[in-house]
Order: C-alpha cells, then structure tokens, then sequence
C-alpha cells in the first residue's frame, strides 16, 4: 500500500492509469475504496490518483485536535502533489474532499487546472446548521466512548447524508458500515470537529477563477450549498444527479462517471489547445 510521509505524518494513496492528474479525497468517514466505481472509467483517460485525508482508513491519524484543520489537509494535499512530482492536476472531492480541494484551491490556485466540488457543504464555507451541528457532536461522543461500530448504527439512522445511501439495498448498508469500521475513532472525531469549523468568507469563493464542475445528488441536503457555491464561482458548472443522494458517486455511478468525464474532456480540449 502506498503512502508517502507528508507533514510528518503518513498519508495513504493509489494511482491508477496514465495522463493528465486527476486527484479526488473522498468525504468525512470515508475511504479510498468509496471511489471504486470510478476507478475504471475514470483512469482509461487520466492518471486517476485517490488518497486518504488524515484520520481516515490507512492514513495516520494524528492524537490532537490542532492537527485538523481545512488548512492543513489542503497542505497535506500539497505535499501529496509534491511527492508525486505533479505541478498541475484536476482536483477536487466528494463532500469533506470538496471542501479540502476548495480550500487548496484558494491557497494553489496555480496548480489547479480545474475544481471539481461533489455534494459538498464544507465547500462553501457555510455555519453548519444546528441540527446538522447536533448530529455531528452526537457522533464525536459516539466515536470517542462507544467506537465506530455505535457511530455507523447511529448514520445509518440518523444521519440522511448515509441513510439515503444504506437504504439502497443490503450491498449499500454494508459498504458504509465497512468504510466506518475502517476508521481511527480519534482521527474521525477530530475530522468531524474540522468540519464544524470550517467556516469562510464567500468572498473567497468569489475569487476562484479555476474552471469548477459543481456536481450533487438530487436528494442531496448539500445541494443548496451547491447552488450557492455555482453563483460564487465565476463560470461554474452545475450537475444535478437524478435519484442521487448525498454520496451520489455511489448511489448513481453511471450518470455520476458519465457529467464528470463529460465535463473533464471538455477542460482536456481547452487544455491541449491552449498549451
């Protein structure tokens, strides 16, 4: 398995096929093998890279709160990029993994050569609203004194964002409660805490001048945030997947695989054009 040593910590990432970069984080609670849909698909035309955040599945998972913060996971994304010798990429993520590439994005933006946002709230640098603020402190206390076993019954109930998905059919419920099984209880709960901090101006969205796909679930509870980051961005593209939740790689790949690699030949031609 390969991992690279970045800001002192392991981070864990795969690389599959050849061509331009493409490098996607999946969202809070998930793994590298969420994106096994598009692993296929995606690495026929790019070299299709997927990786871990910190406190997640194989990547270490650091003991202090401190140590999670969008700032320094878009820094682990930099030093990923560096490690691997990659100067330019498509970068991007579903849900937390928007939001991270976002925030790369406003740090890098030299080294992105287009933004792709997937049902993503943190994204937007939006308060996460009180209801949503109370599930998530819920599932720290369940992730520090029960484990992740508790956490996932709890999502899988409570949390739309994963019950939408494990209501697909047993393959579905299982794959989710595999992907928390997966996880360090610290590193999630710290994550999760990131994520309820992970507030910012809109003006910084505003300023994102990178080619963006924005692309969510129809039945995603993320999808305003996802309109609302379609107007900040100038020029940004917005795909509404039908019969799709919140992981809408997974509940719909098809159409899923289908938008993104529509939307990256595009960003292909203009590239090989322009260059």
């Amino acid at each position: 398995m390969p991992t690279a040593k970045i800001n002192g910590i392991e981070i864990y990432y795969e690389s599959h096929g050849t061509g331009f970069p493409l490098v996607l984080a999946y969202g809070i609670g998930g793994n590298t093998t969420e994106w096994e849909p598009q692993i296929e698909p995606f690495s026929r035309s790019h070299r299709f890279i997927v990786w871990a955040p910190r406190g997640h599945a194989q990547s270490e998972s650091p003991p202090n709160a401190d140590q999670y913060t969008q700032e320094i996971f878009a820094q682990d994304l930099e030093g990923l990029l560096d490690h691997l010798g990659i100067e330019q990429a498509y970068v991007g993520g579903l849900s937390m993994g928007g939001g991270i590439a976002t925030r790369f994005t406003i740090m890098h933006p030299q080294r992105v050569a287009a933004l792709l946002i997937f049902d993503s709230f943190s994204a937007a640098g939006l308060e996460t609203p009180p209801e949503n603020r109370r599930m998530r402190e819920d599932i720290i206390r369940l992730s520090e004194t029960e484990g992740m076993l508790a956490v996932a019954d709890y999502a899988i109930k409570n949390n739309p964002n994963i019950s939408q998905t494990a209501a697909l059919g047993d393959e579905h419920e299982n794959r989710i409660r595999q992907m928390y099984q997966a996880l360090n209880p610290v590193g999630y709960a710290h994550s999760t805490r990131m994520i309820l901090n992970a507030v910012f101006d809109a003006s910084l969205l505003e300023g994102i001048k990178i080619p963006t796909l924005v692309l969510a679930g129809q039945n995603d509870g993320a999808l305003p945030a996802c309109r609302f980051i379609h107007e900040k961005i100038q020029d940004a593209q917005l795909v509404v997947i039908p019969d799709a939740g919140h992981l809408s790689n997974l509940d719909q790949p098809v159409k899923f695989n289908a938008a993104v690699l529509e939307y990256l030949t595009s960003i292909d031609q203009v590239r090989t054009t322009s260059g």
